[in-house]
């Protein structure tokens, strides 16, 4: 697979020496600052780690949907399309045999790779940077990922510290480019949970339809940047499926509106839960991960934010990230009573994004009196107090758990092992007679969230002491 305009750096010897005969070399002519201008953005196919740099706006959005570079890091720096004074070509070639896309401002290294590396598909001129270092241009750093067989660039401190965290290996400066143009920040912005929506879908689904429409029409007003739902989004199965019909159709009106949303699974959302909502025949805890259903109306292609899972075409241990108020975010869903396994894939994707604010979403987590739930269920593996214990309270960069299940509503705070602050939220309601969703409005400027539960379909909002904000909120920047 080959793409018209794209960039990531990959094998053969780093070539170091070119770059730093030409910083001792004497510059007849300034450098042409000013058209290092372009944005090069950058992609990276989650599937291989292979990364995409492009000028070419067009190729980057069609590389997302055509081949599958889905995760978006924005601009990485600033460079020239064309020729100018110091500006030197970097060059751009593609190994089919590694799936790799590689960039390289070295004439000398290119042509090793083509010859000797595997390269063998010249994708000409990417764009155009300086081998030499000036004060409007920043260096930028090569990493190598030996397991992956892939390369990437780093520009900033933050960068260049996850890349060396997650394994990869600093080959030094390779160009240099212009820095990203900061623009203003809007730090403020809205996330929503929806509770357990089971009794919206037993006979109808008129409130959980008006709610995706509302979240739909106000949009922008409260400029929602993501829609999570805690699991329990049905009540039990039936042979027509009709309530995962109903719960599908008004999620498509996300889905229209392209409004990125992660669903966590609830026991009612499994093989464990038969009409009435009994226990089903047969090992509970085989019928408990059993979600076929779930996941044949749920797909893991219906989620474009999405960028893994733990088991192959499922999405009951699944992250998600988006960007908003100028900071990263992850979405991490953990299925109910979580598997040691799973437990074990959370705690690497945690590992591998450290710049990320974490919101996990599981099912059962607090318990109606805001403590950490202690059992499995009685057909569970592991126990919330486990998952928070073994993998949750571990990491920095974990901010929010959000659950269901029981009561109504709680928060907990709780200092993890390395210092940051868990906000730990309860939403269930179990309401059959509104739609009461859960609004969290950030402010990464001020250091503050508010929440509060609104129900749309009446226009009124509970008045239960789950309205709150809390601040000094310390961010993962």
């Amino acid at each position: 697979m080959v793409l018209a305009g794209g960039l990531a750096a990959c094998g053969g010897s780093p070539s170091d020496a070119s770059i730093e005969t030409a910083e001792l070399a004497t510059v007849e002519a300034a450098l042409d600052c000013a058209a290092m201008s372009k944005p090069v953005y950058h992609r990276i196919r989650p599937t291989s780690g292979d990364s995409l740099y492009t000028t070419n706006s067009n190729e980057a959005a069609n590389a997302a949907t055509t081949y599958g570079y889905t995760d978006d890091r924005g601009v990485a720096f600033r460079a020239a399309t064309a020729t100018g004074t110091g500006l030197s070509p970097v060059y751009r070639i593609y190994s089919p045999s590694r799936g790799e896309h590689f960039w390289t401002i070295d004439l000398a290294e290119k042509q090793d790779l083509v010859t000797n590396g595997g390269f063998t598909t010249d994708e000409g001129i990417g764009f155009y940077a300086s081998k030499t270092a000036d004060p409007c241009l920043v260096p930028v750093y090569r990493y190598s990922n030996t397991t992956l067989r892939k390369h990437r660039f780093a520009i900033t401190a933050a960068e260049r510290g996850s890349l060396s965290a997650a394994g990869w290996t600093d080959e030094g400066i390779k160009l240099y480019a212009a820095p990203v143009t900061t623009a203003p920040v809007d730090t403020k912005f809205t996330f929503v949970v929806i509770p357990d929506t089971q009794n919206e879908v037993v006979s109808n689904s008129t409130l959980i339809d008006h709610r995706m429409q509302w979240l739909v029409n106000n949009r922008e007003a409260l400029d929602i940047r993501f829609v999570m739902q805690t699991g329990d989004l049905m009540n039990w199965d039936t042979p027509d499926h009709i309530q995962y019909v109903r719960a599908s159709n008004a999620l498509q009106k996300l889905d229209a509106a392209g409004m990125p949303y992660a669903l966590a699974i609830g026991n009612h959302d499994t093989a464990a839960t038969c009409t009435g909502g009994g226990a089903c025949p047969g090992n509970v805890n085989t019928n408990l991960r059993n979600t076929t259903t779930f996941n044949t109306y749920f797909p893991t292609t219906r989620f474009p934010s999405l960028h893994g899972v733990y088991e192959a075409g499922k999405v009951d241990n699944a992250y998600h990230t988006f960007t908003a108020g100028g900071l990263n975010w992850l979405v991490l869903s953990i299925e109910l009573w979580a598997r040691t396994g799973a437990v074990a894939w959370a705690k690497s994707v945690l590992a591998a994004h450290p710049n990320h604010n974490v919101i996990v979403i599981t099912h059962s987590h607090l318990n109606s009196s805001s403590n950490i739930e202690q059992g499995n269920g009685g057909y569970g593996n592991n126990s919330p107090q486990y998952v928070f214990d073994n993998a949750l309270k571990l990491y920095p960069n974990v901010r929010f758990i959000f659950s269901g299940h029981v009561g109504s509503h709680g928060y907990r705070k709780t200092t993890g092992a390395q210092g940051n602050e868990i906000h730990q939220i309860l939403t269930t309601y179990h309401d059959s007679a509104n739609n009461p969703t859960r609004l969290i409005e950030v402010d990464t400027a001020a250091n503050t969230f508010s929440t509060r539960v609104y129900m749309p379909y009446t226009n009124t909002e509970k008045t239960d002491g789950s309205k709150f904000t809390v601040s000094n909120v310390s961010w993962v920047r």
